[in-house]
């Protein structure tokens, strides 16, 4: 008896074993939609073959999308509508679908986020390597061209005059990072991490079966962070001012510019935005940048989105604000 109760106690030892086998995380870092892209899975040791395969194939997928979402791409159904006066669901059904939800969240945000600042875009030259100031002549000739009001979403077709261009720059990534979120679950997986530059999507938990902690960049001093935040299941996006800039007569010029104004003037330094989708986080971080603290801090607290942004002026202090439940 003695013997059949530790034979069974070995046989139950390599079931429960079998069952719930070492958890690792395997984990690559590219470049990658002109940042740095992490894709980290947890799984068991045994799958890693297919987990550095399926890697593999989300690299390649993001590159794809990277593409067809990039309006300098030439020959691409972004560049060909940007080049004409509509753009058909046939032509690029996921591209379509970005434009739609790009311009329901431009009317969400009352205009401050706005796919259709292409203009000033190219005229503050922040997609080349030489930005420059404007003059205010220049930069109000640029804002005739600005304004997703002018877009018209039919049933299987968008449309728009020929002056109206679309840059997607601040939603593409967060769209991207949603449809990678997608391949990975299809793929069997429910524990990773998906960080493209700052927009990242956290599913399940852990290798310690905790979730996921996130630090949150501190604007102003380098290589510190503002705080960390525990999350599971969630996106989380930041937008600041220290990404991409230049300084002229002493001013910071920030790629991120109100798209109602021309100008890139804001009193926040950064804005980080949780929302259960990445291009969503990703497109109201730009807008409530481009509100500003107080207009911005309103906009959350009336559409129920959690969010934390660091504010101040120059040579005056910083200050920070979270909505209620941001670091729940």
């Amino acid at each position: 008896m003695r013997f059949q109760l530790l034979l069974l106690a070995f046989v139950s030892c390599i079931l429960a074993a079998s069952c719930s086998p070492t958890q690792i995380s395997t984990s690559e870092t590219r470049i990658s939609l002109g940042t740095y892209v992490q894709i980290t899975v947890v799984s068991s040791e045994d799958t890693k073959r297919k987990v550095l395969a399926d890697i593999d194939a989300a690299y390649e997928r993001i590159e794809s999308l990277d593409t067809r979402f990039d309006y300098r791409t030439r020959n691409t159904a972004l560049w060909m509508f940007n080049h004409s006066t509509s753009i058909m669901k046939s032509d690029d059904s996921e591209l379509f679908s970005l434009l739609i939800r790009a311009l329901k969240l431009a009317e969400l945000t009352d205009g401050y986020f706005d796919p259709t600042v292409l203009p000033l875009v190219e005229l503050w030259g922040f997609d080349k390597e030489d930005p420059r100031l404007p003059t205010e002549e220049e930069i109000n000739e640029a804002l005739q061209k600005v304004g997703f009001r002018n877009v018209r979403i039919l049933e299987d077709r968008i449309e728009k005059p020929l002056w109206v261009q679309f840059d997607l720059s601040a939603i593409a990534k967060g769209e991207i990072v949603d449809i990678i979120r997608d391949f990975m679950r299809e793929r069997g997986y429910d524990n990773f991490l998906i960080n493209a530059g700052g927009d990242m999507y956290v599913s399940g938990l852990t290798e310690e079966k905790k979730k996921w902690r996130i630090a949150i960049q501190d604007p102003i001093r380098e290589n510190r962070y503002s705080g960390i935040a525990e999350k599971s299941n969630l996106a989380i996006v930041t937008s600041g001012d220290y990404e991409r800039f230049f300084m002229e007569g002493g001013v910071r010029y920030s790629h991120l510019f109100n798209p109602k104004t021309g100008y890139p003037f804001s009193d926040l330094k950064s804005v980080t935005i949780i929302a259960d989708e990445t291009a969503f986080a990703d497109a109201v971080a730009t807008g409530v940048f481009s509100m500003g603290s107080e207009r911005g801090y309103d906009f959350l607290i009336r559409n129920g989105i959690e969010g934390f942004m660091i504010y101040g002026v120059d040579g005056n202090g910083v200050q920070s604000r979270n909505t209620p439940r941001f670091w729940d």
